[in-house]
């Protein structure tokens, strides 16, 4: 009767003892080791987001690898290789995650988002843009380029077919700095605009709007009470006629607006623009004119600062 219950008590220390428990032990641990020591030495801001969480996640996949393979080997003994396996896969599908988040296109660096081009093939910009006209405005192909009249009263306008956005809540692969980060945006095109009337609108987005005045340029805003003000820009090209480049961006901080590679006018920025549409978009009689659009694109990426 002695002997019976002292082989319960002599097994743990046996098990021990046991070359094979040992080297299944072992394998598990240096598992453990390299993998939680891969995630945080390839850790990156966009793919994984914050540093402590995600070491911490890290950590927390090494402890419950651990944990698994003690419940399985419980259940199946020391001379089974299944609380190994089970241990791996586990930390295997954490390790994918990571890495396959780390060599998406964005966490790279790519764009977001991206609708950009020239205005050569018709057919190929029709997909990219939706072109609108309404009251005597019109729309047509000439030599490379789009050009949009609008005779007073006349709408004439295009705008940019913006997919929708990436979510990383309902697919896993994509980079959690796309849930913690914010937005770069930049619009630019290469356009001449002839005024013939007192306001021409070039660009109107979700919260502002850049219209030709005779004396330049008019901007419309919300200011820090979110109400809607006016901005004047002294500019040439209220009158010039003449081809000119036109960047609108927006970041964390500010959106700002470049002709020819100067900042013409800025602001704290009021939430994101979603959005680009160029062209009249008012039938207010005061406004008509024509622009040549020979280059436009639309690129939002993440703030990587």
């Amino acid at each position: 009767m002695a002997t019976e219950l002292a082989q319960p008590l002599n097994r743990p220390r046996a098990l021990l003892l046991d070359s094979f428990f040992k080297r299944q032990l072992l394998v598990v641990a240096l598992l453990i080791v390299v993998s939680v020591v891969l995630r945080a030495l390839s850790w990156d801001p966009i793919a994984d987001g914050g540093r402590s969480r995600y070491l911490k996640s890290a950590a927390i996949a090494g402890v419950s690898a651990a944990a698994v393979w003690g419940l399985v080997w419980l259940q199946t003994g020391a001379r089974s290789w299944l609380p190994t396996i089970c241990a791996a896969l586990l930390l295997v599908a954490g390790d994918a995650i990571h890495y396959v988040r780390l060599a998406n296109p964005i966490s790279r660096g790519a764009p977001i988002m991206t609708v950009s081009g020239n205005f050569v093939d018709e057919t190929s910009v029709r997909q990219q843009w939706d072109i609108e006209t309404g009251n005597g405005g019109r729309a047509r192909f000439e030599s490379g380029a789009l050009i949009l009249e609008s005779p007073p009263g006349g709408v004439a306008h295009i705008g940019a077919n913006l997919g929708k956005l990436p979510d990383v809540g309902s697919n896993w692969w994509l980079p959690i700095g796309l849930a913690e980060r914010e937005r770069v945006e930049e619009l630019t095109w290469r356009a001449r605009i002839n005024r013939t009337g007192g306001y021409y609108v070039v660009a109107e987005l979700r919260s502002i709007l850049v219209q030709l005045v005779p004396y330049g340029i008019h901007v419309t805003y919300p200011d820090e009470r979110n109400a809607l003000r006016g901005h004047e820009v002294q500019h040439p090209v209220g009158s010039d006629g003449q081809m000119h480049e036109w960047r609108l961006a927006r970041d964390a901080r500010d959106v700002s607006l470049r002709l020819d590679g100067k900042i013409v006018w800025s602001a704290p920025q009021r939430g994101e623009l979603n959005q680009m549409k160029l062209g009249e978009t008012k039938t207010d009689r005061e406004h008509g004119g024509s622009m040549r659009i020979e280059l436009a694109s639309y690129v939002t990426s993440l703030d990587r600062r």
